[in-house]
Order: C-alpha cells, then sequence, then structure tokens
C-alpha cells in the first residue's frame, strides 16, 4: 500500500513537474480523473472501434482506460509531443498500442474512435486549427471524435467543423466537459 502511495505520489509530481516546463502543451496542473476517464471511454462504441487515435496521451491517464476497452484486435495510434512523456509511454508493453512522437497536425488515415484532452485554446489558432481539420478527415463514416475541455469557449471551435454533445463531468478537477463529436460532411 504504501509502495503504490510513493508511485502515485511520484507520477502526480512528474505531471506537475511536465505542466512547469510547457504549461500551454500540458493544459492542467492535474491528470485527468478517473471518472472524466470513464466518461469519454463511454461516448465511444467498442463493439466496432478497430482503428482509434489519442491526441496528447500525456502521461497515459486516459491511455490506459482505452487500452482496457478495446478488443484485442484494435489498434492505438497515440499522438504525444512532450520527448520525456514519449519515452515513458513507449516503455509500455501493449502490441495494440504505437506511439507517434509528433503532433496530431499529422494525424492521418481513417478512424472509428479519435480521443483527445488537447488544451485547444492554449494552442497557437494555425496549430489547432489543422489538428481539428486533421480529426474530421481522418473519422470514418460512423466515427466520433471525443475531446475534452475545462471551458464551453471551445463550441464555436467544434462547432466549424462537428456536430456535438457534451456531457459534464464534476468529478475532476477542474471539472470538465465532454463532447462527443460527428463530422460534418462539408466543413
Amino acid at each position: 500500500m504504501l509502495a503504490s502511495a510513493r508511485t502515485l505520489m511520484r507520477e502526480k509530481a512528474h505531471f506537475v513537474q511536465q505542466f512547469m516546463r510547457n504549461p500551454r502543451s500540458i493544459g492542467s496542473i492535474t491528470p485527468s480523473s478517473a471518472a472524466l476517464c470513464r466518461t469519454m471511454c463511454a461516448a465511444a462504441r467498442w463493439d466496432r472501434s478497430l482503428r482509434i487515435a489519442e491526441l496528447g496521451a500525456g502521461d497515459g491517464v486516459l491511455t490506459r482506460h482505452i487500452l482496457q476497452h478495446m478488443s484485442p484486435q484494435a489498434q492505438l495510434e497515440v499522438f504525444e509531443i512532450s520527448p520525456q512523456l514519449v519515452a515513458a509511454l513507449s516503455q509500455w508493453r501493449d502490441h495494440r498500442m504505437q506511439v507517434r512522437a509528433c503532433s496530431a497536425e499529422h494525424l492521418s488515415g481513417e478512424y472509428d474512435v479519435i480521443f483527445s484532452g488537447l488544451p485547444l485554446l492554449s494552442l497557437p489558432v494555425s496549430t489547432r486549427d489543422a489538428i481539428l481539420r486533421a480529426a474530421h478527415d481522418a473519422l470514418g463514416p460512423r466515427g466520433v471524435f471525443i475531446q475534452f475541455q475545462y471551458t464551453s469557449l471551445t463550441q464555436p471551435l467544434l462547432s466549424r467543423y462537428f456536430t456535438w454533445q457534451r456531457q459534464r463531468v464534476l468529478k475532476n478537477f477542474p471539472p470538465a466537459w465532454v463532447y462527443r463529436c460527428t463530422r460534418h460532411y462539408a466543413p
């Protein structure tokens, strides 16, 4: 019990350290709560999700939940730009996961589900637009883009590319909105 508490504290300290180094790319001083991860995963249709992407995997809190829901034949591409976080994620041993050390702007192919915890309002406008366009273009015909944000100020941005529904998660610090987005076919 004490060892797991120490490990948890070490992980939280590492997360805070990453935030202090680059707050514009991490977006929060605390990792996502289990309640937030469960809400995001509940927004996906796992019975037909074989190609999955996660944009801004961070320290892998949501990634663990995604892997637990995935079928054995599903594939997950994890996008992360922090070299330290990429190194940590690359140590994971799950043949279904591939870590991509690049911006989510480079998302390509076709996905059934795309998860994102990227801090959209903190990103430069050109980067944010490129990521949202890439997510839009990479969704399959019945694909979903699941994005969480701490503010509803991103709704006009999401509306340019997607039709969405949202759900509030209060058991997170700070509370968050989870957006379940489907593709517009003519952005």
